[in-house]
């Protein structure tokens, strides 16, 4: 059985454990190459001990792109359930909107790229990245008509 994530509202779930930060640049998706896994994957990462969710997205966003620059926008909770069934793990999706790009600091990514969608060599399920992607590029569709 296959168990899927699921989105929550914004501030609906506690306890948020991870971070995934959507990063455009140049009205381009901002995409990490992994060098062990040896595929692309957005920034993100554990919430450490002591930090806010916005705290962890700004450091993994630093430590796995070099951005710096931006504006960061939390934008929904999921709730990702674990291949047991029972057990499962909160977190929280941002939206980073780069100023500008950063050197990339010594860590388990290899170089950044940019892409107009989701790129092939996803290494999480694409489909869920594709449907996470466009509510985030419908949310900011939203905020520029205001």
């Amino acid at each position: 059985m296959v168990y899927r994530k699921k989105n929550y509202l914004l501030g609906q779930l506690d306890n948020i454990e991870f971070v995934v930060v959507l990063t455009k640049y140049q009205n381009k998706w901002v995409f990490c190459w992994h060098k062990r896994r040896k595929s692309f994957e957005n920034p993100g990462g554990h919430v450490e001990h002591g930090e806010t969710p916005m705290q962890a997205a700004r450091r993994e966003l630093y430590e796995e792109t070099g951005i710096t620059d931006c504006e960061m926008i939390p934008l929904w909770d999921y709730e990702q359930p674990w291949d047991d069934g029972i057990h499962k793990n909160n977190g929280r999706f941002f939206l980073a909107i780069a100023h500008s790009l950063g050197e990339l600091p010594e860590s388990e990514m290899e170089k950044i790229e940019l892409f107009n969608a989701v790129p092939e060599n996803f290494t999480y399920d694409r489909g869920d990245a594709i449907k996470d992607f466009e509510m985030a590029q419908n949310m900011l569709k939203a905020w520029e008509r205001d």
